[in-house]
């Protein structure tokens, strides 16, 4: 537990430092002038990628996959960006502003836990509307050896995005 928690304060001095969290940089990349966002988001997720699969070869990390369940993905899909349109943070970024004191990230994070609680409440009811459960699905559940090269390039894939991102942002 305390790697996680180093390890979390460490992505969020680099949220707050890269100023992901501010209308400037949500702004900008919506607007297809500034690339920091999706740049910081693709090597993020690469090298966790990369790291989580090292932490479960060594034992140290355990996934707890839920159903893939496509109308609840559809439907979370489209709350989450609502959102986040409405709030212009992400779940990291929301953090890193509530630790900067952000009236509007508190406010949202509010919001955000009572509609949480809401889903839990009408969960059972509207279950059966979104859709079948088509089982556990996730990239670390094959051979070790696929598993790897998968992994290893779905990372080379995200870390060429986020390079390529950065030199198009470079000649704007």
């Amino acid at each position: 537990m305390i790697k996680v928690i180093i390890l979390g304060f460490l992505f969020g001095i680099i949220l707050q430092r890269s100023r992901v969290n501010t209308f400037e940089k949500i702004g900008g990349f919506a607007m297809l002038k500034d690339f920091t966002v999706p740049k910081i988001l693709l090597a993020s997720i690469a090298t966790s990628a990369i790291l989580l699969l090292i932490e479960m070869q060594f034992g140290a990390a355990n996934l707890h996959v839920k159903p893939f369940i496509l109308g609840g993905i559809i439907v979370g899909g489209i709350l989450f960006g609502i959102g986040m349109a409405t709030l212009g943070y992400c779940p990291g970024t929301l953090i890193v502003s509530i630790g900067e004191g952000r009236l509007d990230a508190i406010i949202g994070t509010i919001f955000g836990l009572i509609a949480g609680w809401i889903y839990i409440l009408i969960f059972p009811s509207i279950k059966s509307l979104l859709g079948p459960n088509l089982g556990k699905i996730n990239l670390y559940s094959g051979s070790t050896v696929i598993t790897f090269l998968i992994v290893l390039l779905y990372s080379a894939v995200l870390f060429y995005l986020a390079f390529y991102l950065d030199k198009k942002e470079s000649q704007l």
